[in-house]
Order: C-alpha cells, then structure tokens, then sequence
C-alpha cells in the first residue's frame, strides 16, 4: 500500500503540474462557453486568430449556398458562415448584402437561402442561427420574422406546393406564399416511435457541461469549472512555495506573512475542494475522453434507451435534432436529416414521419448537403464527401472520387470535406469544402469567377464562443503541433482522470488507512 501511495503521490504531483494550464484554460473556456446568449455579442479582431483560421478561396464554410435570381441571370445570393453576399454579375465579385442582418458573429452564421419571385414581388428569406430573416428589396433591408418565443436555428428553407416550410433544429412552420401573406404557424410534426433514444453522442455532450440537469445543472458546472481553475492554480502554488522559501531561507530574506497565509489557505482548501467535487471531476473529464477524435469513434454509432437518461428530456422529440431536409415532390415525401438518422413522411405532415431505410453516407456532424439530383435521386454531402444516393439497396456513388462506394466511416472525415454544392445556370458544377475552399466538380473550371472580397481579408473576425470552443477542442494549436493536435483533449483528459483518481487514493490513504493503522 505504502508503494502504491508513493506511485499515486507522484502522478497527483507531477501530472498534476504538467496540466496546470490545460486545466486553466479549458475551465475558463468551457464555463464561457456554457453561457453563449451572455457573449454572442463579443467578437475577437483577425490579429489574435492564428492563420489557420483565416478565410481562403471561401473555405470554412463562408460561402455554402447560392441562389440565383430568375429575372437577372446576372444577379445571385450566397450565404455561409459570415452572412449573405450579393452579386450582379454572375458570381464573379461578391459584396455584403447584409444591412439590417443580425450583428452578432455568432449568431452570423446562414444555412440556407430562397428566393421566392413572382410578376410584382421578390422576397430573399435567409435561415439564420439565431432565427428566420426576409428581404422584399423594397430598401435592401433585412427584417426578422419571430417563428417562436425561443430563439431558434433555422436549418431549410423549402418550397412545398403553395407553401414556405421552414425547418429550425427542432421544429417546423410553414406559411402559405401563393398570396403574399407570410404567416408562419407550427407543424405537428408526428413521428412513429416505438422506443425514444437517446445518441450517446448528445448523452455525453449533455453530462460534460450539465445540461442534463437543466439551468441548475449547468450553473452547478459552472462552478465546478471555477474550482478545476483553483485547483491548478493551488497546486502550482503549493509546489512553488517550498522552492521559494527555501531561496529566501539561503539568501536569509524574511517571509511575508501573506505568502505563507495564501500557502495554509491554497493547500488546505485545494485537499477539500478536490475531494468535495471529484463524482463532477470525474464526469467532466471522462466524457471529454470521448468528445474527440478518435475516442468519438467509440460512441458515434450508439444510443441509450431514454429511461436512462439522468435528466428530464423535453417534450419535444425532435429537439435540436434536425440537421437538414429535402422535398421529393414526385413522391409527395419529405426526408428529414436527423442525429438519429433520416425520416421521411407526406409532404403535408398529415402522417407520422418514420426512419428511412435509404443509404446515406452521412458524417457524424450531419448533411451539409441534402437535395434532389438527377433521375429522382439524392444528393447527399457532409464532412464525408459528396455522394449520388439511388435507392434502399444500391451503393451510393462517389461524384468526387467517381466510384461506387464501398466503405464509410461516419466518424473519419474525408479529403474534402463538402460543405455546398452549386449547379450554375450554365450547368457548371462547384463544391465548397471546409479546408480548400471552392472547387470545381468535373470537368468545370472557376475561371474568374467567385473573387472573393478584399473585406472578408481585412475585416475578419470570429466570434468569441467560437474562437473558445477552437481552444477548448485543442485545434486552436493546430499550426504549433500540426495534427497531433487532434490528441490534445483525449490525452489531457486521460491524465486529468489520473490526477482525480490518484487525488482520491492519496486522501483515503491519509485519512482513512492510516488512521486505522495509527488505531491499531
């Protein structure tokens, strides 16, 4: 016992220095980052954001979807992580066309786009992170059209007959548009469910910052996350201070009383506090093991019954679950991209919606691109790739790589990871992928056109969540450790749970089998 107490004090000690500015960061970070309405306004100049980050060719998704005006062949809208840009001469030159959009660079972000035109109105609608938006060009200004009391993710925008249906991450209203009059009312949107999951994706996710428990739960985290910061700082304090003293001692300096009160008060409180908050410790950095790659590979593909969920699931089954949606009107069916797979049903929501057996090469993070192609069939793209999905039974195609597909892997990205496809008038075809930005698909060429503006170069800027969430991820380091970066988090989360295990053993071994042993 006495050796094993010896090997758990050495860990404690020096594995515990070894994190002392991980841990710091990721609990600043992450209670931060708990709370994203309080800093959705706050945005970090392109100076502090390492140069990996910055926009090339419109990589990072800053341009994702394009739309084209059925009256100026010239004119299109595009949309992506910065917002929605306009053009007037065929997509070679892009300027902002964003006055009265949301300011927040969180909330910046534009997953879809429509353009509804007929003989005496135009109306541009715009799917926003924080909500629906409508431009009618009457003076160029955006104005945001309340779906809900909650603030809602709009993830697509589609056209249904004589109806505007639009899909948030958890919801679906729709509107009739054959008159004009936009009044957008909730879907009921029913779903065939023998047993509610839950993903051990969103179980784990949950569980890291508390939301299983509600408010309370990611307040109580919270401050769990003030004492992991305490705790770092305590411990470098109370490995410094013997080395310090000893200093002064050679060179006969006095002590401060201050350095030894702050010395008894971090070394005292730094056992309690460990030992009163290691069951959240513990929990915090276990599931953090499993939120990065490759350890996500491990629970990718798995749920859990919801009866085993700690928390109380909201009535809504669909909550933050939708990713993405298509209508096939041929089939008078709607498919709706899910975390939990795809479901379709009629296109008038008047039945429930039920898992869809179609083979769709999906990555975990969900479709980025989800629409009808060629001959009734699908095209399907995410982090993955980009594929022609035929049938139930058929392999999906690969249009990048040309081939059938064989093997997938939800969790591996690919090469390329597609965020948009685009289909010009002139029949040109271009995908835009996260890392490289906008590439032509086939035998297409850019040419000269998507320039991209000089303002996106000089003024870029990254929300401040975001730029906390690179950091707490570890990818924030990528351009000093390269892809090892990818083992920032699974490793330190590795040895954070030997220093809570290695804690935890130190303070029974003291308190409790060495009383016994002094009792004897």
């Amino acid at each position: 016992m006495k050796k094993l107490f010896k090997l758990s004090k050495w860990i404690h000690k020096y594995i515990g220095l070894l994190l002392v500015l991980f841990l710091m960061w990721e609990s600043a970070s992450g209670i931060l980052m708990n709370h994203p309405e309080l800093i959705s306004n706050i945005s970090v100049p392109g100076w502090l954001i390492p140069s990996h980050y910055h926009i090339e060719n419109w990589n990072r998704s800053s341009l994702t979807r394009i739309v084209y005006s059925n009256t100026n062949k010239e004119r299109l809208f595009g949309s992506g992580k910065l917002g929605v840009w306009e053009s007037n001469d065929g997509g070679k030159t892009f300027y902002p066309f964003m006055k009265g959009y949301t300011e927040s660079y969180y909330y910046l972000k534009t997953n879809d786009l429509f353009l509804h035109e007929n003989d005496s109105l135009q109306i541009l609608f715009a799917a926003a992170d924080d909500g629906l938006y409508y431009n009618s060009f009457i003076d160029n200004v955006w104005k945001q059209i309340n779906l809900s009391e909650e603030k809602e993710s709009v993830k697509r925008i589609l056209p249904v007959e004589e109806q505007l249906v639009v899909f948030t991450e958890s919801n679906v209203y729709r509107s009739n548009i054959h008159n004009d009059l936009l009044s957008f009312r909730k879907v009921e949107l029913k779903r065939k469910e023998n047993n509610r999951i839950v993903t051990l994706v969103d179980l784990f996710f949950h569980l890291h910052d508390g939301r299983v428990w509600g408010l309370p739960g990611r307040l109580l985290f919270d401050f769990v996350g003030l004492i992991i910061f305490f705790l770092s700082l305590s411990a470098f304090y109370v490995w410094y201070f013997p080395k310090r003293l000893k200093r002064k001692r050679e060179r006969k300096i006095p002590l401060n009383n201050s350095e030894k009160l702050f010395y008894r008060l971090f070394f005292k409180y730094h056992l309690k506090l460990g030992i009163w908050t290691a069951a959240i410790t513990l929990i915090i950095a276990g599931t953090a093991f499993f939120m990065r790659p490759p350890l996500l590979a491990v629970i990718a593909n798995g749920s859990v019954d919801a009866a085993f969920y700690p928390g109380i699931l909201p009535e809504n089954i669909w909550h933050e679950k939708i990713q993405n949606a298509l209508y096939n009107p041929n089939k008078e069916k709607i498919l709706i991209a899910t975390k939990e797979g795809i479901f379709s049903g009629k296109y008038d929501f008047s039945e429930n919606f039920e898992l869809d057996k179609i083979n769709a090469p999906i990555f975990v993070m969900g479709a980025t691109v989800f629409e009808m192609f060629e001959n009734e069939n699908y095209l399907v793209g995410s982090f993955g790739g980009l594929f022609e999905v035929k049938s139930n039974t058929e392999k999906p195609f690969d249009l990048i790589n040309k081939k059938e597909l064989n093997d997938f892997s939800n969790v591996m990205p690919a090469d390329i990871m597609v965020t948009g496809y685009f289909k010009l008038p002139d029949g040109k075809e271009f995908i835009s992928a996260h890392e490289q930005g906008i590439i032509p698909l086939g035998s297409s060429k850019i040419d000269d056109r998507f320039i991209m503006p000089d303002k996106i170069t000089n003024d870029f800027r990254m929300s401040l969540w975001n730029y906390l969430f690179e950091i707490h991820n570890g990818r924030f380091f990528q351009g000093i450790v390269g892809s090892f970066y990818i083992l920032i988090v699974p490793l330190g989360s590795l040895f954070f749970l030997a220093i809570i295990f290695s804690g935890f053993y130190d303070w029974v071994y003291i308190k409790i089998l060495k009383r016994k042993k002094k009792l004897i």
